[in-house]
């Protein structure tokens, strides 16, 4: 009976943490305020990854990393203007956090879009045709996660045949 429930939690735990970890990320895109942010990208067809975009995300500043790794975040509101992590104003009520990456661009978690296969090309397209936009969820604490993909202002499902 003791290796029967020992099996079982072995198999709940892991199960209820994805669980958890799926609802979590829902709740933080359903309550963040939503930012349409303007994207340029490519896809480079990972094989083990899967299809996805991968892009730059054009938050309307001059970047302004000059060092690989340091924390980092975008004000968006008031005034958009990239600042060191310690370094953001209190007026400041609107921030996605991030950081400086290697090749001195801010990088905030939300570079990479999947997608299906079969509409990898025809997105691939368009986003570089400068037609891409993204939706983002952010927080009060300057977390930012995508909601969706939006090619000439509409979501990217509407978009191919």
């Amino acid at each position: 009976m003791h290796k029967r429930s020992g099996l079982m939690i072995a198999l709940l735990v892991p199960i209820l943490a994805l669980a958890l970890n799926a609802y979590l990320n829902s709740v933080q895109r359903a309550s963040g305020e939503a930012v349409v942010l303007p994207i340029i990208g490519f896809d480079p067809r990972d094989l083990l990854s899967g299809h996805y975009l991968m892009y730059q995300v054009d938050y309307g500043v001059s970047t302004g990393c000059t060092a690989h790794g340091v924390e980092a975040a975008i004000c968006l509101r008031p005034t958009r203007q990239l600042y060191l992590a310690d370094a953001l104003p209190a007026d400041c009520d609107l921030f996605i956090r991030g950081y400086c990456d290697s090749s001195a661009a801010f990088n905030a978690g939300i570079e990479r879009f999947y997608i299906p296969e079969a509409y990898a090309q025809a997105l691939e397209t368009k986003v570089r045709n400068k037609r891409g936009e993204l939706v983002v969820s952010v927080d009060k604490a300057g977390n930012a996660a995508i909601r969706d993909l939006l090619i000439d202002g509409k979501p990217w499902k509407a978009s191919v045949p």
